[in-house]
């Protein structure tokens, strides 16, 4: 696997709450505006989306570990994996967010690397706004 890029964004709450966020696929709803539906069950889920990507429609694995938690996205034109690593500070969470696509692919991942990284760091504050929301109310 190559690794894409990394986003980085620091949350005010605690590890526990950013976690549980995460690992919730149905939660990808909430602060992932291009994604339509979340259908599955356990740790695998069907994903789609309304607006144009390069995976419309992809199959979404999410393992998790007290400090990580990874997708891994098959079945769609890009199979990647995209890691979220936790790091408590204080009263703060640091969510490292690395994407990695697998060897072999037929896309220009140069040219869409800072397209992609845009993106995903977009929805990395969409994130930090609803942790930090849920975290106030």
């Amino acid at each position: 696997m190559n690794k894409l890029f990394t986003n980085q964004v620091l949350i005010n709450a605690d590890r526990a709450s950013v976690h549980a966020i995460l690992a919730d696929a149905q939660q990808l709803l909430t602060w992932n505006p291009a994604i339509s539906s979340v259908a599955g069950n356990a740790n695998q889920f069907r994903i789609d989306r309304t607006t144009a990507a390069l995976n419309q429609h992809e199959l979404l694995t999410i393992t998790t570990t007290p400090d990580q938690i990874v997708y891994d996205s098959t079945e769609g034109r890009l199979a990647y994996q995209l890691r979220f690593r936790l790091t408590s500070t204080a009263e703060h969470t640091l969510v490292e967010e690395e994407l990695w696509t697998a060897d072999g692919s037929h896309l220009p991942l140069k040219l869409l690397a800072p397209i992609a990284k845009q993106a995903f760091a977009a929805n990395l504050n969409h994130l930090r706004r609803l942790v930090e929301h849920r975290v106030v109310d």
